[in-house]
């Protein structure tokens, strides 16, 4: 009976965090400067808290699951960017998949050092998807003789990735 009571407790403290991270992102995303996707925002630190909590695995089907409703939020708001299945993959599944990895730093909650780093290591991971799709797939909106990997790596998605990295490490 215990473990069941243990199982039902992750269950529903995954499922309250991721949303969480949902709302957090959804008004952070009300409050954008970037038109086209990105928003200054520490919608990251429940998915990292229960990848903290419940270890790698757990992490990482938090970060799935965050980042197949935040889709579904961006479709309803109009700022959902659809090019093919390799994108989608890699902006809305993978980008947030890859915040679970910090499940691999064991007690990070008892050690603050691990626990700063570990969320510094999840943004840096989320940063590099986020911009190595814009080189694939948005690389076409870099302004007029603007390098496609200046653009995408430190004009666009520096600024609210390094933002957010920042804002969730405070928080």
């Amino acid at each position: 009976m215990n473990q069941n009571r243990q199982l039902t407790r992750q269950i529903v403290e995954t499922a309250l965090f991721i949303a969480i991270a949902v709302v957090l992102d959804f008004l952070a995303g009300l409050y954008s400067p970037f038109p086209y996707g990105g928003s200054i925002s520490f919608a990251m630190l429940p998915i990292i808290l229960i990848a903290y909590r419940y270890g790698l695995k757990q992490g990482l089907l938090a970060g799935l699951i965050f980042g197949i409703l935040q889709s579904f939020v961006a479709m309803g708001i109009g700022q959902f960017w659809f090019l093919s299945i390799i994108q989608y993959t890699m902006d809305y599944l993978l980008a947030f998949v890859v915040l679970g990895v910090v499940g691999i730093f064991p007690k990070a909650l008892e050690r603050k050092k691990i626990y700063l780093l570990g969320i510094l290591l999840a943004g840096v991971l989320r940063y590099l998807v986020h911009s190595f799709s814009g080189v694939i797939f948005w690389g076409m909106y870099a302004p007029e003789g603007m390098n496609v990997w200046f653009y995408s790596f430190i004009a666009y998605n520096l600024p609210y990735m390094a933002a957010s990295i920042a804002i969730t490490l405070v928080v």
